[in-house]
C-alpha cells in the first residue's frame, strides 16, 4: 500500500498544474477529475489509517510546466483583441433586440454569441431603453408603434404566435402580459421578440372583466432564471372589496394576499396598472391612485390632482411617479407635471408651437414620459415624441380617433420567459 501511495505522489509532482481539456469543436471546457485516496498514518499507531479523498485535474493536452503557462488558444487576451472582438464582447449587450437580430448575420461567431444564454441574460440586464409602445384598440389585435423603426421592432406585433387571439394588457422590461379574447380568459406571458410564451395556470379567485392587472419583472444580474409576477386586483363578487392575487414564475402558481382593500375610492379601477421600483400603481375612476407594495403586500391610496382629465396620464418620470396633464392657453399647449405624495404641481413643459405647426389646433392627450427626456403625446391625428431638452418633435405614428386606444411602453430586449416557455418552431 505504501508503494501505491508513493507512486500517486510521484504522478502528482510530475503534473503540478493540470489545466482543463479544450474541446476544439465546441470551445468548451471539460474537466477530467480522478479521485484518489491518500493513506495517512494516525500519530504513529501501527495499522491505523484514515481515508482522505484528493482531487487531480489531468489533461492529455499539457504535460509540462512550460505548457501550463501557455494561455488557451480559444480565449483571447485583451492585448490580442481586435476591434470586432471588443464590440462583440462589450458593446453588443447595450443594443436593442432588433439590431442584434441583424448582427447575427455578421459571422457564425457572432451568431453563436448572440444566441448563447449568457448574452441573452446580459442584454436583458443592460438594455432598459423604452423602444416603443404597444397599442391595444378594443376588439382588435395588438399593434406596435416603434420610436425608431430602424433600431426597434418585433416580428409579429399582433402576437399571432400565441395559440389563441389575445388582448395585450401590460408590459414590463421586455415581457408582455396578455389575456385571451376567448371565453376562458387565460393569461399569457410572452416576449414578442423571441416569441417565447408561457400560459399562466388558472387563478384561484374569479377574475371578472373588471379585474385590473400589472406585470412586475426586474432583471437580476445574479439570477439567470426569469422571475416575474403578475399582480391582479380582483373585485370580489359578494362584497364591495378588492383582493390581490399574485402569480409567481418562481413557483408557477398563484397566491392570494391577506390584504383586502375596502376603500371606496379604490373599488373602481380605470384599467390596468404598471410596476416600478417595487410598487404597482392603478388609477381609479374616483380620482385616486391605488398603490400596492409588492414586497410587504400592503396597499395605500394617493390622490390625483383635482384638475385631472381623461387626457391625462399616470406615468414614471425620471424614476418618480407623476401625473401628466395637457393644458391649453390661447394657442399654446403645455404639459403640467404633478408629483410627490401630494401630487402637487412640479413643473410645466411648454410645447413650442413653432415645432407643432398646424397640429396645435388638435386635441392633446398625454401617454407617457420615457427615457428621461421624451414626452409621448397624441396631438390631433398624430402620435408625437417630443424631446424636452432639445425642443424637438418627431412624428411616431398616426393616432386612432374612432375610439380610446390603450398605449403602454415596451423595452426591445431578449428577456426570457422561463423554463416553462414555449419556443416558436
Amino acid at each position: 500500500m505504501a508503494e501505491l501511495v508513493d507512486k500517486q505522489m510521484e504522478e502528482t509532482e510530475d503534473d503540478p498544474i493540470m489545466p482543463d481539456e479544450v474541446d476544439p469543436s465546441e470551445g468548451s471546457l471539460q474537466q477530467n477529475i480522478s479521485i484518489s485516496s491518500l493513506m495517512l498514518m494516525d500519530g504513529g499507531s501501527a495499522g491505523s489509517h484514515e481515508m482522505i479523498p484528493g482531487c487531480s485535474y489531468k489533461s492529455s493536452s499539457y504535460r509540462s510546466s512550460e505548457n501550463c503557462a501557455k494561455f488557451p488558444d480559444h480565449i483571447k487576451q485583451k492585448e490580442d483583441m481586435e476591434i470586432q472582438d471588443v464590440v462583440r464582447q462589450y458593446a453588443l449587450c447595450f443594443l436593442p433586440a432588433k439590431s442584434l437580430c441583424r448582427f447575427k448575420t455578421v459571422s457564425k461567431e457572432w451568431l453563436r454569441w448572440i444566441n448563447c444564454p449568457f448574452f441573452v441574460h446580459t442584454q436583458t440586464n443592460h438594455f432598459r431603453h423604452i423602444s416603443g409602445l404597444f397599442c391595444q384598440f378594443p376588439g382588435e389585435s395588438p399593434s406596435f408603434m416603434s420610436l425608431n423603426p430602424v433600431a426597434y421592432g418585433v416580428p409579429n406585433p399582433t402576437l399571432c404566435f400565441l395559440p389563441e387571439p389575445v388582448v395585450a394588457r401590460t408590459s414590463c422590461n421586455g415581457l408582455l402580459g396578455c389575456q385571451s379574447r376567448l371565453g376562458d380568459n387565460a393569461y399569457y406571458i410572452c416576449n414578442p421578440v423571441t416569441e417565447g410564451w408561457r400560459m399562466v395556470p388558472k387563478p384561484n379567485l374569479y377574475h371578472g372583466p373588471e379585474t385590473a392587472i400589472a406585470l412586475a419583472f426586474e432583471p437580476d444580474i445574479l439570477n439567470f432564471e426569469a422571475q416575474y409576477e403578475l399582480i391582479c386586483a380582483v373585485t370580489l363578487p359578494d362584497r364591495a372589496a378588492l383582493q390581490f392575487e399574485i402569480y409567481s414564475s418562481r413557483t408557477n402558481s398563484w397566491r392570494v394576499c391577506n390584504a383586502v382593500c375596502l376603500e371606496l375610492d379604490a373599488l373602481l379601477l380605470n384599467g390596468d396598472g404598471f410596476y416600478t421600483r417595487g410598487f404597482v400603481y392603478w388609477e381609479t375612476e374616483s380620482g385616486a391612485v391605488l398603490v400596492f407594495d409588492l414586497k410587504e403586500e400592503v396597499y395605500g391610496i394617493v390622490s390625483l390632482p383635482p384638475s385631472r382629465k381623461p387626457t391625462g396620464a399616470l406615468t414614471v418620470m425620471q424614476g418618480e411617479l407623476c401625473y401628466l396633464l395637457p393644458h391649453k392657453e390661447d394657442d399654446a399647449w403645455s404639459i403640467e407635471v404633478y408629483g410627490n405624495m401630494d401630487m402637487s404641481l412640479q413643473c410645466i413643459i411648454p410645447l413650442h408651437s413653432e415645432f407643432l405647426g398646424h397640429l396645435v389646433d388638435g386635441e392633446c392627450r398625454a401617454l407617457a414620459f420615457v427615457n428621461d427626456d421624451t414626452l409621448i403625446i397624441t396631438l390631433g391625428t398624430k402620435v408625437i415624441a417630443y424631446h424636452v431638452r432639445a425642443h424637438r418633435m418627431k412624428r411616431v405614428s398616426d393616432a386612432r380617433t374612432d375610439g380610446f386606444v390603450k398605449y403602454f411602453p415596451y423595452v426591445n430586449s431578449f428577456a426570457p420567459v422561463g423554463p416553462f416557455m414555449h419556443d416558436a418552431t
